[in-house]
This record gives C-alpha cells, sequence and structure tokens, in this order.
C-alpha cells in the first residue's frame, strides 16, 4: 500500500500500469509486483484448531488483498457453518461449490440448493462477486 499511495495508484493493476508507462518515459527500472494466490487446502483442521485467529487472519487478508493483487482460494471437504462462517463468507465475494452431499452443505457454500445434485468430475456451481444466482460450469 505504501507503493500505491507514493504513486497515486489506488490497485497492483494501476502499480504496474504506473511502472510500465515511467519505464517507457525515461527507462527507470522499477520492477512490476506480481499477483498471488494463498491457498488453504482443508480449512476445517485449522478452524477446529484455533478457529479465532484463522477466522481474523483470513478477514484481514481478505479485507486488504484484492487491492494487492492477493487472490485467495479457501478449500474444505466439511461445509459446516462453523468452518464457513457467516463473516468468511460476507468477506469472500465468489464461491464455488462441487458436490457436496446435502441441501445444507450446499446453502453453507453459495447460499442456494443445487450443490447436491451435481454430477461430480468437475461440475460446479460458481457464484461471481455481485451475483445472487450461482452459474453451473465443468
Amino acid at each position: 500500500y505504501e507503493k500505491f499511495a507514493a504513486t497515486g495508484v489506488r490497485n497492483i493493476s494501476g502499480y504496474n500500469e504506473f511502472v510500465q508507462q515511467k519505464k517507457l518515459e525515461n527507462g527507470t527500472k522499477h520492477p512490476t509486483l506480481p499477483f498471488i494466490v494463498v491457498i488453504v487446502d482443508e480449512l476445517a483442521d485449522l478452524m477446529m484448531v484455533a478457529s479465532n485467529e484463522v477466522e481474523d487472519a483470513i478477514i484481514r487478508l481478505a479485507q486488504m488483498a484484492r487491492a494487492a493483487g492477493i487472490h485467495m482460494i479457501l478449500a474444505t471437504q466439511r461445509p459446516s457453518v462453523d468452518v464457513i462462517t457467516g463473516i468468511i463468507k460476507a468477506n469472500v465475494p465468489s464461491r464455488m461449490a462441487f458436490a457436496v452431499s446435502s441441501g445444507t452443505d450446499s446453502r453453507t457454500i453459495i447460499d442456494s440448493n443445487g450443490a447436491e445434485k451435481l454430477l461430480g468430475r468437475g461440475d460446479m456451481l460458481f457464484l461471481p462477486m455481485g451475483e445472487n444466482k450461482p452459474i453451473r460450469v465443468q
């Protein structure tokens, strides 16, 4: 965020465009910033060990990450409300659900039924940011 403020931009894309423009104008060699993907596999295990600390870290990262070019993938095989809390859902705007065993699990992930009827083999429901109805994709 310090680099963004120093260059007068709001996000990583703006910063990288600024750096590229400066390279063209006067040959300065500031590196562009990379996009980063943070993957948390089996969120349920972490939430069982230290739920408050894990939830706080995920929330903080989710709030700050998008502008800084950090994307999160949170995965679990146990989609219950004690794992995917309301606060986590509120701060993770896009969600996807693969085949689950019940409508309750589907509602926990994407706020609607449907994932319990998926065929498997990559069949999923994707709920993009700003949408209220999931899209079926494979």
